[in-house]
């Protein structure tokens, strides 16, 4: 199953599911296996800057191929390096949830607004919810 509007859209109604769940207004973002934007809501009372930190999460994902836990065991110094040749779009917060098929990265989820803690609950269930679609 490749990533497609529909299932995009099921991934984000599951993260909102999620953060009305656990009380948190977020935004989601969906990008492809190349971190282009696929898909994105923000709810309603999220902060703007939480626009571009999820945009930055998802990328982060689909880029290194690696999620949040992954991410918080890099030499910092490969990721500062990284991230000033990709114009500061990286963010290695421990939410950063790439999607997988068959092993293979096909998309990333990044959500922002509430802890990062609340935001990998959110991204995990948009990924789970592809896995499920």
């Amino acid at each position: 199953m490749s990533l497609t509007a529909a299932n995009a859209a099921q991934m984000i109604q599951a993260s909102q599911d999620k953060a009305r769940e656990t009380g948190v207004a977020v935004c989601t973002a969906i990008v492809d296996a190349d971190g282009r934007l696929f898909a994105f809501a923000r709810m309603e009372g999220v902060h703007w800057l939480s626009i571009e930190v999820a945009q930055a999460k998802a990328f982060t994902g689909a880029l290194l191929r690696r999620d949040g836990a992954d991410l918080q065991n890099m030499n910092p110094a490969v990721l500062s390096a990284l991230s000033v040749m990709y114009g500061g779009k990286l963010l290695a917060m421990g939410s950063v949830t790439p999607v997988r098929q068959d092993g293979v990265v096909i998309a990333s989820v990044g959500c922002s607004g509430a802890t990062d803690e609340q935001d990998g609950e959110c991204a995990r269930a948009a990924r789970d919810a592809y896995a499920d679609g």
